[in-house]
Order: C-alpha cells, then structure tokens, then sequence
C-alpha cells in the first residue's frame, strides 16, 4: 500500500527519535513495519486486535522487542504519559471522527508528544470522488459560519453496493478547518498541504485535493 506523505515523515522521523512513536489506526503495519525497519520503537494503536495480531506475525524477530500492540480505541481508551512520544500518526483516522472526538485527539496528541514532537494527520476533503457531491452543502455550510461544515452521512451520496459497508457519519476537512484544529491546540502548523495518492485510480480522482495533510508540532 502506498505511504501517505504524512507516513513517509513518520517513517523518517523513526530512524533518528528518542521517544517511541504512536501509530493510531495502524491495521497491518502500513506504516509501523517501515518505522521498526529504520530503528524505532513503535506503539500500534488499532480497534482491531486480530489486525494487530496479523502485524505482529508480519514483524520480523529482530524488531518485534520495539513493538508495543496497544488493541484499544483512540483516544479515549488511550494511556500513555506526558511527553512519552516523539511521534504520532494519525492517518486516515479522524475524518471519521465528530467534532469533539477530534479535539479530543489534538489534546491528547500535544499531551503524549515531547517538546518538538510531531503529530503527522491525513483526512479525507470534500473532493474525495465518494464525496464530492457534498462539495456545495460543505461550502454552505462553512459560508455559514457552522464549525464542522463536513460532518455527513456518507450513506446519501453512496452507491447502492457500498451504502452498506459505509459508516454512518464522515467528517471531511479542508485547509481552515484542520488548521484550528492544530492551533487552538497549541500546536504549531509546520506543513498542511493537499495530495492524492498517487496509485488512486482515476474513477477516485477528481481534483487533487482529495486528501489533506498535516504536520504539527
């Protein structure tokens, strides 16, 4: 699978951090095996303990001693101390999250991280081919002034055969909005920019801004 900017990052911080890292919503290690393979010690945060269980056969034996599985939902169910991590990844993660659970998220990322330490994000923004309908009703929205303009039911823009394998609620960000989200944190926006994955295929691309990344430290 291809690396995220965001996990590209992660992956490099690994080869040089003192502190271990956190991988929220790591499932089979997309970004936790290439951070173990350049010397980190990483914590693998996922709901799915059998995911994690497939992680953890996939780890070869000499870097198995560096990971922590940590089966539990983020962040809530989350113990860890203040300035304990030099990293933490969250991609893919929080455009399915509600407003409060991504504040929630922020906070506890800057309370986990060390002075300096990053907090690497990708969501999903309203140009993502799923949800590019909902484009207009988000920029309305935000016109609005409401704070979590994105907050939907995918389910009203799905197609009939993936209406049934969606969640009931996405938040999608665009650059505004995740940026106060860093900042009324605390924390100091190093890079935000937009990306599609270059492997997407075209029926998912609509304008490349389909996904967001973020940098926060």
């Amino acid at each position: 699978e291809e690396p995220s900017p965001a996990a590209e990052a992660f992956i490099e911080l690994a080869a040089r951090a003192v502190r271990p890292l956190l991988e929220i919503g790591a499932a089979y290690g997309n970004a936790t095996l290439p951070a173990l393979r350049a010397g980190g010690t990483v914590i693998a945060n996922d709901l799915s303990a059998s995911q994690l269980d497939v992680l953890a056969s996939a780890t070869p034996e000499e870097h198995r001693k560096r990971l922590v599985l940590m089966p539990a939902r983020f962040p809530e169910e989350i113990r860890l101390g203040a300035g304990s991590l030099s990293g933490v990844l969250a991609a893919q993660v929080l455009h399915f999250f509600d407003g409060a659970a991504v504040e929630l998220a922020f906070q506890s990322a800057l309370r986990w991280l060390e002075p300096g330490g990053a907090f690497y994000v990708v969501v999903m923004t309203p140009s993502c081919s799923f949800y590019s309908k909902l484009r207009p009703k988000y920029e309305k929205r935000a016109r609005g002034g409401e704070r979590w303009p994105g907050i939907f039911d995918p389910g009203t823009v799905a197609s009939p055969d993936w209406k049934e394998r969606l969640p009931p609620m996405v938040n999608l960000f665009e650059k505004d909005v995740l940026r106060r989200c860093a900042e009324v944190t605390g924390f100091t926006v190093e890079t935000l920019a937009y990306f599609c994955f270059r492997q997407s295929s075209a029926t998912l691309r609509t304008d490349g801004r389909e996904c967001l990344t973020l940098t926060a430290r």
